[in-house]
């Protein structure tokens, strides 16, 4: 224990976010892994299959694998995602189960990027979401039980530390009215659909789109159209 305990006591006197991810990254190079992110994952319940919605909290992977990543709303089949509501505990990125060919071309071309080894560890959120850790090294790193269960408990930490720096916005259910207009907009915005896509199905222009979706946002307290569009389906607030 003497050996971890040096760069995990600092996470319980993190006082604002930047404090936090640096220590983050400190614990992450200290176990071997060059290449961490933190994501919050989220799963929005539709009409037809389920679509994840991730929002990057940090992120220290090769730029270009980065920038390839948003070019492509790899997020949207990233099989790592996924595999946050299958497991519970910490899991290797080439043990997740049922591998469609878009999600082999993610990992695959995340290997090719740098990221040729990988675990994940999820912390559920009380709003159904889920705080994703990951990690990438060498083998020796990843497949080692003692370093894994390292990064889960600096993932615990930097979790704890983080509801208290940055809590999860909370909005009681009863009290939230959204139109039908707002309630379909966003609907569409689930499916992935733009907002010129949605006008075009609904009939209306896309500005009025746009306008939907910020009196939403306002109602329910966020500052994305995808985190309302996950905030809603989740309080059954929108036809699923």
């Amino acid at each position: 224990m003497t050996r971890i305990v040096p760069f995990l006591v600092p996470f319980l006197k993190a006082n604002n976010l930047r404090s936090l991810t640096n220590l983050l990254a400190n614990a992450a190079h200290s176990l071997g892994f060059p290449c961490y992110a933190v994501s919050r994952v989220s799963r929005f319940r539709s009409r037809s299959s389920p679509r994840i919605f991730a929002e990057t909290i940090h992120v220290h992977y090769p730029d270009n694998w980065v920038n390839h990543y948003l070019a492509h709303d790899y997020g949207l089949v990233d099989p790592v995602h996924r595999a946050a509501f299958i497991y519970n505990s910490p899991y290797r990125w080439s043990d997740i189960p049922g591998l469609s060919e878009p999600e082999r071309r993610v990992l695959g071309e995340a290997h090719d990027a740098g990221l040729t080894h990988g675990i994940s560890i999820p912390i559920y959120e009380p709003d159904g979401s889920v705080l994703l850790f990951s990690f990438s090294g060498p083998p020796h790193r990843v497949n080692t039980a003692l370093n894994v269960r390292r990064a889960q408990l600096a993932s615990l930490l930097f979790h704890a530390e983080f509801q208290r720096l940055a809590p999860i916005p909370h909005v009681e259910p009863p009290t939230l009215r959204l139109s039908p207009r707002q309630q379909e907009c966003l609907y569409w915005v689930g499916q992935g659909k733009t907002s010129p896509e949605i006008g075009m199905i609904m009939g209306i222009s896309h500005h009025t789109v746009d306008y939907h979706l910020s009196e939403a946002m306002k109602i329910l307290n966020v500052n994305s159209r995808t985190k309302a569009a996950v905030f809603a389906s989740t309080y059954g607030l929108i036809p699923r």
